[in-house]
Formats: structure tokens, C-alpha cells, sequence
């Protein structure tokens, strides 16, 4: 049988959000130890292993319900707090030296959380306020960056994802540079207990047991522990990274808060948190694609995260997120490269594949706004997204 839910939030489990079949005995005790009932997918079950009169009764999913009304999301206009103040092109010159700087900076960080030292707070700062900055300017660019992620930094790569999501979010959202700061440091920081973990534990290529998933749950008492040698950390970063795995619902961890006994800045540093994990590549679990991602957040609102930031952050983000692979209606394949405000399917799309899904010696940009006002009938769109990799595609090999 295909399990496709559990009775408690997939991000607190050691199973691939995506749901698995359970092929062994052994896949069902693991399922027993975190679980007391999970919902099974019957059209993507081996038809064989359900019972005849529960086949009978099923009724199909729309796969499409959740789409449509994301995509409604997407056209709804709010004033833009921080309007895009340079091009993409000319923050991305500035963006890549910020990038080289954090790296330093994290790499630090790990260090001297391994050696029991409190965080370095200028160092950070001065290192966590150009980034803002830039993201403030324009979010894309920083984007961008974040999405050329290797699984062999993946701690400092998730770190810097996430703040970058969680100052754009912030920027969508209006908060004041003092907040967005705040914002972004305490994503910087929430997961740097995990430095005291055993690298073999946290590269750990199978599923983990319930003890070591226990032990994992201990990174945000490690890093609660290195800010406790850190003078000046405002309490709101501190209530970030201490929340940071607490669910709307109740079902996170560690104290099992829910609602508004969540802060704001844990709640957001929550939802950031669980984006970027399911669309990275990790030791145990292959990346999702963006668009995926967006329509499981879509679901797990007002259950796992709260609904109203949610559906921010879809506007923040859109359907085809920065980065995502995507075939256009002349049949075209580009990669999104920049996000238009209020228009979030009609992003801006460097074109990588011919129609004939062939290697490009050239590649161009395209901008899927042009032609919208006209109705012209051969404006491009999107017609669907793409897996990551799919045509054999890097991305990363083919920007700079």
C-alpha cells in the first residue's frame, strides 16, 4: 500500500513527505513506532493489496482543486512595501561576493559551536546586513544564488536559504530593516546545534530510528545552549530558533506549542524551514520539485503552518518558484530566473532547450509578461513545471 499521510505532520517523522509504499514488515513497524493510523493512496497502491470493498467505495481526488486556488492566490494585488530598486543582473554582481563572505562567516559559526564558544555577534552582523540589504533591493538575485545549493554544504546552503526566503517574506510583508535582520539571523542560527551532532548521524542515508530521531530533536537545545554563551541575542531570535519546529497545531517540537502561543518569527522561520528542506537535496531524500513544494505547503496550512502565512508566502515565491525547470507553449524548456510582482505566472525564463528539447548554443531571456496586454494569441506561458534535472538539465552549469 502507497502511505500518503500520516496522523501527525510528515516534517516531524523520518519519512519522505512525498509518501512511500510500504513494501516489508519492517516498513510497517517503523510506521507503528511514530504513528497510530496513516491514510493510504489507493491509485497509487498495488491494486492487489486492497480490500475489494474499500476499492469499491473510493472516489478520485481532483488533483487540480489545490492548483486553482494557488493560482488565484498569486493574482491578488497588495502595494509593494520595498519596490525592486536595482536589476537582477546588477544585485547578482554584488550578491555572489555576500555569498563567499557567509560562507567564511558559517563555517566559523559550526567551528566554534563545536568548541563550545558562543557565536561571534559582529562578525555575523556584518555579515547579515548587506544580504538584507540586497534582498531588499531585489529578492531575486539572492534567490537565485540559494538555489545553486550542493548537498555537500547542505547545513550552510539550507541556513542561507532560509534567510533569504524568510527576508523576502519579511520585505513582502512590510516589517522594518531592524526585523528583517532579526529575521535573518535567527534562520542563520537555527539550526547550528546541529554542529554537536555526529556528522554520521545527520549524513545518515536510511531512515532514522525513533532514538535517533530523538536525538536529532536535541539540535535546538544545543543551539539554545550556544546562544546562552552569546551576549547581546535579542529574545526575539532566541523564541525564533527555540519555535522554529513548533507546529500550528500542536504537533511539533519540543514544547508542543500551537496557534499563537507560536511567535511570529518562529512561525515563519518554521514554514521557511520545511520549504527549502523538501526542495534540497539531502543525504536521505531526493529533492521535490518547487511547484510540488508549494502545493504540499498549500495543504499542511492551518495544520502544520498558519493559513494567512501561507498563502503570503505562495505570493512571495509563486507557482514556478526562482529556479524552477519549466516547458513553455512553443515547447521550449528555461529555468525561472526572476519573479514578476503580481504577475507570478508570467515569471522571466532564461530558455535553455529548443523545442526539439535540444541543447541551445545560445541561451536567451524571455519575459512572459510581454504580450499579456495585448492578449496577443502567441504570448507564451507556462504549460507545466519540471522535475529537477529532468532533460539532464543543471541549471548551475549554465548561468555564470
Amino acid at each position: 500500500m502507497f502511505v500518503s499521510s500520516l496522523d501527525r505532520p510528515w516534517l516531524e517523522s523520518p519519512f519522505p513527505v512525498q509518501g512511500f509504499p510500504v513494501k516489508s514488515t519492517r516498513d510497517r513497524d517503523e510506521l507503528g513506532e511514530f504513528c497510530n493510523s496513516v491514510y493510504v493512496d489507493v491509485r497509487r497502491s498495488r491494486i492487489a493489496s486492497i480490500p475489494k470493498h474499500i476499492l469499491s467505495q473510493s472516489e478520485p481526488v481532483d488533483p487540480a482543486s489545490n492548483s486553482a486556488q494557488i493560482y488565484a492566490l498569486t493574482r491578488r494585488r497588495r502595494p509593494t512595501p520595498y519596490p525592486k530598486a536595482t536589476s537582477r543582473k546588477e544585485e547578482m554582481r554584488r550578491a555572489k561576493t555576500h555569498c563567499q563572505a557567509m560562507e567564511s562567516v558559517y563555517l566559523t559559526l559550526q567551528h566554534d559551536a563545536r568548541n563550545n564558544r558562543g557565536v561571534n555577534l559582529p562578525e555575523l552582523k556584518s555579515a547579515i546586513e548587506p544580504m538584507v540589504r540586497s534582498v531588499v533591493r531585489n529578492p531575486d538575485a539572492y534567490i537565485w544564488l540559494t538555489h545553486l545549493k550542493s548537498m555537500d554544504k547542505y547545513d550552510y546552503h539550507h541556513a542561507l536559504s532560509c534567510a533569504v526566503l524568510a527576508v523576502a517574506f519579511g520585505r513582502h510583508l512590510g516589517l522594518p530593516m531592524a526585523q528583517l535582520n532579526a529575521l535573518a539571523t535567527g534562520c542563520f542560527l537555527f539550526d547550528i546545534g546541529k554542529a554537536k551532532l555526529p556528522g554520521k548521524l545527520l549524513n545518515n542515508t536510511r531512515r532514522l530510528t525513533r532514538d535517533e530521531f530523538e536525538r536529532v530533536k536535541q539540535h535546538v537545545n544545543f543551539s539554545l545552549d550556544i546562544l546562552g554563551q552569546t551576549r547581546g541575542i535579542d529574545n526575539q531570535i532566541r523564541a525564533m530558533i527555540q519555535t522554529h519546529h513548533e507546529r500550528y497545531n500542536g504537533g511539533g517540537y519540543p514544547a508542543g506549542l500551537s496557534g499563537d502561543q507560536i511567535p511570529l518569527f518562529g512561525r515563519i522561520a518554521g514554514m521557511v524551514d520545511a520549504y527549502d528542506a523538501i526542495t534540497s537535496q539531502r543525504p536521505y531524500c531526493q529533492p521535490i520539485p518547487a511547484y510540488t513544494a508549494i502545493d504540499l505547503l498549500y495543504q499542511w496550512r492551518g495544520i502544520d503552518f498558519q493559513s494567512e502565512l501561507v498563502e503570503q508566502f505562495i505570493q512571495v515565491v509563486g507557482i514556478y518558484p526562482v529556479g524552477s525547470l519549466v516547458e513553455l507553449s512553443n515547447g521550449t524548456v528555461g529555468v525561472v530566473i526572476c519573479q514578476n510582482e503580481h504577475l507570478r505566472l508570467h515569471p522571466q525564463v532564461m530558455i535553455l532547450l529548443d523545442s526539439k528539447k535540444q541543447l541551445l548554443e545560445e541561451f536567451y531571456e524571455i519575459d512572459l509578461r510581454n504580450g499579456l496586454d495585448d492578449q496577443d494569441p502567441h504570448t507564451l506561458s507556462i504549460t507545466r513545471g519540471l522535475p529537477p534535472g529532468a532533460y539532464k538539465l543543471d541549471p548551475r552549469l549554465y548561468y555564470f
